[in-house]
């Protein structure tokens, strides 16, 4: 199996699109694959895909600290403490701001009277769906106030590639984070090859930057899709020079097309919803030299 993950320095630069496009076109062609969407704190992948849920789990992969008043005796010393200023004194006695806790552990370390727990919390839930083009996919979320994004993404990747195995996928897409932080690196963590999608703006390619040298520290394959190459052809032209200093590929240039605001619109990929557009053909074009690089680098299914 070979795992891929699309990512973008920075969030707008038409990622997600581009990902479904990839994923429907390897389905097309004949690929068993499964999908992944480890955006998590925004996951949207399967508003393209579309799809009948599964199955859902809630996921722990972080703790919070809980003061039990029975055995509180109001001595103040885990405030004292915190960094986070995540415990407070209310009318009831102490108490920690879930919102503020980051499990650090040392307000129960101090606690004389051993009031004080941490213990593991609910804070994100992976989703199995089966897509309405009949491959299936596994999406994560963040729940709204939790921390961990980079956590909750290696456990959808983990249910991702347990899912490919299982029904011996060929090809296991995943849409990664937009940024290049904790999660965006968790997203890449393993990755067979990393197509990043920028475009020609001065800050796509600011963060498209940091976003390769993430990838090549990892000794990770890469290749480079610009979209909408044709609002700045100047700065197209020095991310192309940019994509072959770095040692990347140039996949493709996908035109700025109106088709593609519409298919979003439809909540659709726009090689589904105009398969003769101009960005369309682009993205086959996308498609079909991505296949050709993971041939030709023995990386092929």
């Amino acid at each position: 199996m070979i795992e891929i993950v699309v990512v973008s320095g920075k969030g707008g630069t038409g990622k997600t699109t581009i990902t479904s496009s990839l994923a429907l076109l390897a389905n097309k062609n004949g690929f068993k694959m499964v999908a992944a969407d480890t955006d998590v704190d925004a996951p949207n992948l399967a508003l393209i895909l579309k799809g009948e849920v599964i199955s859902k789990k809630t996921i722990q992969v972080s703790e919070k600290a809980f003061i039990d008043r029975k055995k509180c005796n109001d001595c103040g010393k885990c405030m004292e403490v915190c960094k986070f200023d995540a415990i407070r004194k209310n009318a009831e006695g102490y108490a920690v701001n879930r919102l503020y806790c980051e499990g650090c552990g040392l307000c129960q370390i101090v606690c004389p009277v051993n009031a004080v727990n941490i213990k593991p919390i609910d804070n994100g839930e992976i989703t199995i769906l089966k897509t309405s083009s009949g491959f299936p996919m596994v999406m994560g979320h963040l729940m709204i106030g939790e921390s961990g994004s980079g956590k909750v993404v290696a456990e959808v990747k983990e249910a991702a590639r347990k899912l490919a195995k299982e029904v011996n996928a060929e090809l296991l897409i995943i849409d990664g984070p937009p940024g290049s932080g904790c999660a965006a690196i968790a997203s890449i963590s393993g990755a067979d090859f990393v197509v990043t999608v920028t475009e020609p703006t001065m800050a796509a390619k600011h963060d498209v930057d940091r976003m390769i040298s993430i990838v090549k520290h990892f000794g990770i394959p890469f290749g480079v899709v610009i979209n909408k190459f044709d609002i700045f052809l100047e700065m197209t032209s020095e991310l192309r020079r940019y994509a072959k200093e770095v040692g990347g590929i140039v996949l493709g240039e996908v035109p700025a097309d109106e088709s593609v605001v519409r298919a979003v619109v439809n909540n659709m990929s726009v090689v589904e919803y105009d398969p003769s557009s101009p960005a369309s053909k682009a993205l086959v074009g996308v498609f079909d030299r991505m296949v050709g690089v993971l041939n030709s680098g023995g990386l092929a299914p």
